[in-house]
């Protein structure tokens, strides 16, 4: 097995570790690069219209109907209801209140308020105003995700991986990114990556995150992958650290969800396991927390949080640190960077797609269902 980084010495997974909870996470770090904004603005709702009602009054004659100023409805025998307006598009506003009629005969009401329009949404689905988010329709297909994304795929000595914006799955709209790695060789990578202002340093030192994942090969045998990847130089009260990596990916059995921990020059090498299996074949929503505040990770699937995943500044039962001698806590960088794709320690293939993407200083949420996901 082999520790964070490509400097670090490699272990033998034996099958007894499985049992005892040693197995080793068996990682490595990887480059980022800034982004920009998910792209996407819309103009304001169209106003509504209402239709005003009348009636004849008693043995006299009512008042004619009455008429409503600019959008307003015309007099008429029945009450009728503004009509709501249309949505924005794009980052515009709702639309505007549909104007109620007005009441002029004896026995007539005005007619009902329209309905405000809707919002609309930027860039991914359901992340307006988020710190950064993405769709990935922006870009040409194929060819690498375009923007202040970086796409990677040297690692360790080799270029096995491959990164391509991909038609063949989407989550909404017509692209996702394709991510891909044989598992001929240890250290494949296959991943993108934003770093540094204006997205990072965040406030608090904590962000959350969400994307669109639909996986169709994992490892069958114990190797260590990563998917997501929060990533610092600094490391807060450890003066010999130059980096430091929270993570989720799977390791027992190849797809056994986990969160890792990992430093450099010296490894730790960290691991807190689920039996959560990778869902494959279909559309399924990530989320997850990296709180560098009180060193604390949470990872959520389909909007359900798994608490097997939560780590509380070190490890639960499920898992140990490689490194015996080290404290056991999981001593968070000042993340500047964050990482998705595909990234494997030892032989294993991989294949995932990634769409809607989104990062903020609070949880998101999932997108919602996508008429057009294939």
């Amino acid at each position: 097995m082999r520790g964070s980084f490509s400097s670090f010495p490699r272990f033998l997974l034996a099958s007894t570790l499985l049992f005892t909870g040693s197995l080793a996470a068996c990682s490595q770090s990887s480059p980022s690069v800034p982004a920009t904004l998910g792209a996407g603005t819309g103009g304001s709702g169209m106003a509504g219209s209402g239709t005003a009602g009348s009636t004849t009054a008693g043995s006299g004659t009512g008042g004619g109907g009455g008429t409503i100023a600019a959008v307003a409805g015309t007099a008429g025998q029945s009450d009728t209801a503004g009509t709501g307006g249309a949505a924005g598009a794009g980052q515009g506003g709702g639309g505007s209140s549909g104007v109620g009629g007005s009441s002029a005969g004896g026995g007539g009401s005005a007619g009902a308020a329209g309905n405000a329009g809707a919002g609309g949404t930027s860039g991914a689905a359901g992340c307006v105003g988020a710190l950064y988010c993405d769709n990935f329709d922006a870009y040409a297909a194929p060819g690498n995700p375009g923007g202040n994304w970086v796409t990677s795929v040297a690692y360790s000595g080799n270029m096995n991986g491959m990164v391509s914006v991909d038609t063949t799955h989407a989550y909404s709209g017509k692209n996702s990114v394709h991510f891909k790695t044989p598992g001929s060789t240890d250290f494949e990578h296959a991943f993108i990556s934003l770093k540094g202002a204006p997205y990072f340093p965040v406030q608090d030192n904590t962000f959350f995150g969400r994307m669109m994942i639909y996986v169709t090969q994992v490892p069958t045998n114990t190797v260590h992958w990563t998917m997501i990847e929060g990533q610092g130089t600094m490391v807060p009260g450890q003066p010999t650290l130059t980096e430091a990596v929270y993570r989720y990916g799977a390791q027992i059995n190849g797809n056994q969800l986990m969160a890792n921990y990992d430093t450099k020059p010296t490894s730790s090498d960290c691991a807190q396991r689920s039996t959560t299996k990778v869902p494959q074949g279909k559309w399924t929503c990530v989320e997850w927390r990296f709180d560098g505040k009180l060193k604390e990770l949470d990872f959520w699937m389909d909007g359900m949080q798994n608490q097997a995943l939560a780590v509380k500044q070190m490890a639960n039962n499920t898992g140990v640190c490689q490194n015996k001698s080290w404290s056991g806590i999981w001593e968070p960088p000042t993340f500047n960077s964050i990482a998705i794709g595909f990234q494997h320690y030892q032989k294993g293939p991989g294949e995932l797609w990634i769409d809607d993407f989104a990062i903020d200083t609070k949880k998101l949420g999932c997108p919602g269902p996508s008429a057009t996901a294939n």
